[in-house]
């Protein structure tokens, strides 16, 4: 009898980790397949937007000093791109820049930041016509003033007239950079520039941006409506670019293969027409995540560690270490997988578990990928441990209801009771009804902020399908019929889920269905209670409505 249970368990064991084995590989193989994309003409780009910094933990913030060795090193490498680097300041470092790409024959734009405050707007010009004047051959052009008409910082009639005073005592061309439109409003400044620089993302474009592919002829086209605009003008691109990581916005997706497509399509298109352009950026930027979002921080052609993201030519894979993620994968699936065997599950129920076992292994290693790029301090790191802890959890609920010997599901307690546990914690660790409360509070008060967030702060704020896919699941399974009694503050957690959820809804936006999508799940079982809740605002008191009225405590 022994040999025939072994066995009848041993077989079903296998058979699933050969099914899941087979689904991780084809799954990563073909997430990490290679596409052929069109080359840059020449492996060669015509310049990059360089601002040095030592990799590390104090990328968090705006980088600090850096060694004259750091910039030397960087500039040798980055002249097997360019031979042309943009910098927006002369003050700092830029000195030390400018010296390394004298010694390299680079060239160099040199930025003079000017803003609101007018003393250092002489301080940024005196520097830049100090190094202009010390380095004729090496800086190409002074800009004076990057996005100043975006951000309003100066009037148009203000800024015209530094331009001219700085052309005036300028040995080399000057111009102005910003957003096309902005320079389109202020021709004072167009008309005091030698050369325009006009920006260009798409990626940023209101009220969502064309794809990475589309976006190249959306950039050209730009191009050519300031240039018509504006005939007899010198225009140089002064910065375009595509991410490789972070939230995507409408059809626009930041990814390692959309960055690339968008490089390559671009430069071969501008080679082709003779125009000048500048890329942003040389290397990622890890501190503009705090001011734009996870995807502020990469939009480098290397990463902050200087690895090159992707070659110039030939194909580009969007997982180039998809070998090692599966293998993390295969590993962690067959860990969750022996988890199962403890519970025995009905016959049935091994594949039900299998199912549950691979998405907990896909979910935990893309939760380790995006905490990589999205956790930019300790607090971040902490927070990618919940979520971690809180897919393990829900992959236990659902491994408890796969059991041979499954007892009936407990309702779950209230919020209002599990918070008046809290003082009691040895209680909350015993009761399986208020743990089963704490979890759906904790992850519904997680999922309503994040989706608050996505409704008022949408291109900032990043979304998390991974970490919360898989509870919001387990809750919907495990609470159907079982929510319990008296869930007001559940209710109107739901109802802040769905009308957020559908203040963020962009239809176009793969990310955004799916966020709604857990919405749904989590809102889906606080059905009876919402019901509840409506009825006893009208009537004064709870009223049975539905088959969710009908819970147990």
């Amino acid at each position: 009898m022994t040999r025939n249970r072994n066995t009848g368990t041993v077989t079903p064991v296998f058979l699933a980790l050969a099914l899941g084995a087979a689904a991780i590989l084809m799954f990563w193989r073909w997430l990490g397949a290679p596409v052929v994309l069109p080359g840059v003409p020449g492996g060669r780009l015509d310049c990059l937007s360089y601002t040095p910094f030592e990799p590390g933990s104090r990328t968090t913030r705006t980088p600090g000093w850096v060694s004259p060795a750091r910039i030397d090193a960087d500039l040798r490498q980055l002249q097997s791109y360019t031979n042309c680097l943009r910098v927006y300041t002369p003050i700092g470092t830029t000195p030390d820049v400018i010296r390394a790409a004298e010694k390299l024959g680079m060239q160099v734009l040199l930025g003079a930041w000017i803003g609101s405050n007018l003393e250092q707007n002489e301080r940024e010009v005196a520097a830049a016509l100090q190094l202009a004047r010390a380095h004729p051959a090496t800086i190409s052009a002074i800009v004076v003033g990057n996005e100043v008409l975006l951000r309003r910082e100066m009037s148009p009639g203000k800024l015209a007239e530094l331009i001219r005073e700085v052309r005036a005592a300028s040995p080399v061309p000057v111009g102005y950079a910003d957003v096309a439109h902005f320079i389109d409003e202020a021709p004072e400044v167009a008309r005091a520039a030698d050369l325009l620089l006009i920006h260009i993302l798409p990626y940023w474009d209101e009220p969502q941006p064309p794809s990475a592919a589309a976006s190249v002829a959306q950039v050209f086209l730009v191009h050519d409506r300031f240039v018509a605009h504006w005939p007899g003008r010198e225009v140089m691109i002064g910065e375009t670019g595509w991410p490789s990581a972070g939230r995507q916005r409408g059809p626009g997706r930041p990814t390692l293969l959309n960055e690339a497509r968008f490089l390559r399509g671009f430069a071969a298109e501008a080679a082709a027409r003779g125009i000048r352009y500048n890329l942003i950026e040389a290397i990622d930027q890890p501190w503009k995540r705090a001011a734009e979002g996870t995807v502020g921080g990469y939009w480098g052609l290397l990463d902050e560690y200087r690895q090159p993201k992707f070659a110039l030519q030939g194909p580009v894979s969007n997982h180039p270490r998809w070998r090692g993620e599966a293998a993390a994968t295969g590993l962690l699936f067959a860990l969750l997988l022996a988890s199962g065997l403890p519970v025995r599950p009905r016959a049935a129920g091994w594949l039900a578990w299998t199912t549950v076992s691979l998405a907990g292994a896909f979910a935990l290693v893309f939760q380790w990928e995006a905490a990589q790029v999205t956790a930019r301090s300790v607090s971040g790191w902490i927070g990618a441990g919940l979520a971690a802890a809180a897919t393990l959890a829900a992959v236990g609920s659902l491994r408890g209801m796969l059991s041979s010997d499954a007892q009936p599901p407990a309702p779950a307690a209230s919020l209002a009771t599990v918070t008046a546990a809290l003082a009691r914690p040895l209680a909350l660790l015993r009761d399986p009804s208020l743990r089963l409360g704490a979890f759906a509070g904790l992850v519904m008060l997680a999922a309503a902020w994040i989706t608050i967030m996505l409704a008022v702060e949408p291109r900032h704020t990043d979304i998390p399908i991974a970490a919360f896919a898989l509870p919001a699941l387990a809750l919907a399974i495990r609470l159907a019929g079982h929510a319990g009694n008296d869930q007001r503050e559940a209710a109107w957690l739901a109802v802040m889920l769905l009308s957020c959820g559908l203040w963020q809804l962009e239809p176009t936006n793969p990310e955004s269905l799916a966020w709604f999508a857990v919405c749904l799940l989590l809102a889906l079982p606080w059905g009876g209670a919402l019901c509840q809740e409506v009825a006893r605002l009208g009537h004064g008191a709870p009223v049975p409505c539905g088959a969710g009225a009908n819970t147990r405590r």
